[in-house]
């Protein structure tokens, strides 16, 4: 019952939409409602934070600037669907209804995350090139 009640208000919480304005980024994956981090799930967009070569963050940047470009087109809204090992939402997030994960992806900001080091290393080369090692 307890769970049931847990997840009831989470629902409730992220179904409310939220102002674009009211919304920080922390780079092209990850945004801040309030206190609450969100990592949009199913994507990964180059690191800007500590990129791994210039390329990256260039990359990193323009992921960054068109996922604000994203939410600023509506009410923005989240579905969770867990939590990371660092404490963050895992979420779908939406602008207006539009799956913005789903976008980053379609127009190149962002590649479809697979977990394990042979992905990671494979969405590096596709950003810093074939020679770039983790």
């Amino acid at each position: 019952m307890k769970k049931l009640i847990h997840a009831a208000i989470i629902a409730a919480v992220s179904a409310t939409p939220t102002l674009a304005a009211n919304v920080n980024l922390v780079d092209g994956d990850t945004i801040k409602i309030g206190r609450k981090t969100i990592r949009i799930v199913e994507i990964d967009t180059p690191e800007t934070y500590k990129p791994r070569c210039e390329a990256e963050l260039v990359k990193g940047l323009a992921a960054k600037q068109r996922l604000r470009q994203l939410l600023d087109a509506g009410n923005v809204t989240y579905e969770p669907t867990g939590t990371d090992r660092y404490r963050r939402t895992l979420a779908h997030v939406f602008a207006d209804g539009v799956n913005v994960g789903s976008v980053l992806i379609a127009e190149g900001y962002a590649l479809p995350y697979r977990p394990g080091a042979d992905a990671k290393l494979e969405r590096l080369r596709a950003w810093c090139g074939p020679d770039a090692q983790l």
